[in-house]
């Protein structure tokens, strides 16, 4: 069987394939993207602003990266966290259009934290009966099993989803951490241990109370981590997470498939999980030239990178470089610092070299290919996730858990104010019956 269906499709790939000319043809945005670079326009948002170039004469030009949150800059935000825990007020902050003041951080706090605890019995018959590989398969399947839980699960009017929204964000922390219990105990075969969330810890403290198995972690530990919640949070309405959610959203189904589809666009390679690759990189690298090489080592390993002839041979360095930003990813700005205080405490040599490799890479890259470019986040998140002792398989999952806030935020936009089905057309090119 499996040979007939294996002739079967390679009659396809000869017979139906598509000449990339075709697209140029009919002028077809492959990816939403124009030809030169920048991305088409499909909607309208005021919840956050992405920001990395200019456009003159139909040609991109570099500029200061910026990401906007409600039209306060995402540097801003976590200034205004005033070293205290900022993810709670971010969220108030995308989904209600203001930074909270203290009253109102306070009220909305205390609402979360109300909303921490999973329903009575879905922990054992959801989560731990239901183990699997994948955590975002996992968490995505949580995520839709909630829809029975919930005496209203189809009403999408605009309050109704900010409430099933906040109830599903205050729910993350435990889902993730114990979606990696299950994994760890049923298919890791190690140790099972469950602790409740804390209604006195921030988001941050309860992802790190709930993942590890003694429930301990610093200060530092739980504010870097709220740092990089805090920057995950949204990204514009453009992103193909964000912007599955709203194709999705603009059908009229229930708040749960919604966040269900941007979860599965998350666990592609190509969205989340960009930091892993980036780690694995630097990992060999180090393995290659140690912790403290000097410059010209540095150069000679990253032009073999460009030339295809070290580590994975596909000439690209991961976490440099992005789609949007040119000059400078806002997000990075703020998570090296993040990341050097946390080296101190963590007495991790990794740092030095990161920052190092970081600058020798974009000059070369600029000399070489003329790109101009930058570190992006993923360069130092996943550096930062090494440094808590966070297992691989969360990485993902608490990017996800970070970016809940902003796709529900999107997706209550696009209901009030859109209101369209997303209904694209494309151009037939294939074979015609003769008339």
């Amino acid at each position: 069987m499996n040979e007939f269906l294996q002739e079967k499709y390679n009659d396809l790939l000869n017979e139906e394939s598509i000449d990339s000319e075709l697209y140029d043809k009919y002028d077809v945005k492959r990816g939403l993207r124009n030809n030169n670079g920048t991305g088409v326009l499909v909607g309208l948002t005021r919840v956050a602003e992405v920001s990395g170039y200019t456009v003159e004469d139909n040609q991109k030009k570099p500029k200061k990266g910026n990401l906007y949150y409600r039209g306060i800059d995402v540097s801003k935000v976590a200034e205004l966290s005033k070293g205290d825990f900022g993810y709670e007020n971010t969220c108030f902050l995308l989904l209600f259009g203001h930074y909270p003041n203290k009253t109102e951080s306070k009220l909305f706090k205390g609402i979360l934290s109300e909303e921490y605890n999973l329903p009575v019995g879905f922990l054992e018959n959801i989560i731990l009966k239901n183990p699997s590989k994948s955590l975002m398969n996992h968490i995505t399947r949580c995520i839709l099993s909630l829809y029975s839980f919930d005496e209203t699960p189809d009403d999408i009017d605009g309050f109704e989803m900010i409430l099933k929204g906040i109830s599903l964000i205050a729910k993350m922390p435990a889902i993730i951490s114990y979606s990696l219990q299950a994994k760890t105990h049923y298919l890791d075969n190690d140790s099972l241990h469950i602790h409740y969330p804390k209604k006195e810890y921030s988001f941050a403290e309860n992802i790190l109370y709930l993942s590890r198995n003694d429930g301990k972690f610093t200060e530092l530990e739980a504010k870097t981590l709220d740092m990089c919640l805090i920057v995950h949070a949204d990204h514009g309405g453009g992103n193909n997470s964000a912007f599955v959610g709203t194709v999705v959203a603009s059908t009229l189904t229930d708040i749960y498939s919604m966040l269900a589809a941007s979860m599965a666009s998350l666990k592609g390679p190509r969205h989340g999980g960009a930091n892993m690759a980036n780690l694995d990189m630097m990992s060999a690298v180090i393995d290659e030239i140690g912790l403290e090489p000097t410059d010209d080592e540095i150069k000679d390993v990253i032009n073999r990178i460009l030339d295809k002839k070290f580590y994975d041979n596909t000439g690209l360095i991961y976490g440099i470089g992005h789609a949007i930003y040119t000059l400078s990813d806002p997000r990075t700005e703020l998570l090296r610092e993040t990341a050097k205080a946390l080296s101190v405490e963590k007495k991790s040599k990794k740092f030095d070299l990161y920052s190092r490799f970081e600058k020798i890479a974009i000059k070369l890259l600029e000399e070489r290919k003329g790109i101009v470019c930058c570190a992006n986040v993923d360069y130092y998140s996943g550096l930062i996730y090494e440094m808590l002792n966070i297992p691989r398989d969360l990485f993902i999952p608490i990017f996800a858990a970070a970016r809940l806030v902003g796709w529900i935020s999107h997706d209550i936009e696009s209901l009030l104010y859109s209101n369209k089905i997303v209904r694209p057309a494309t151009k037939y090119v294939g074979k015609k019956e003769d008339k």
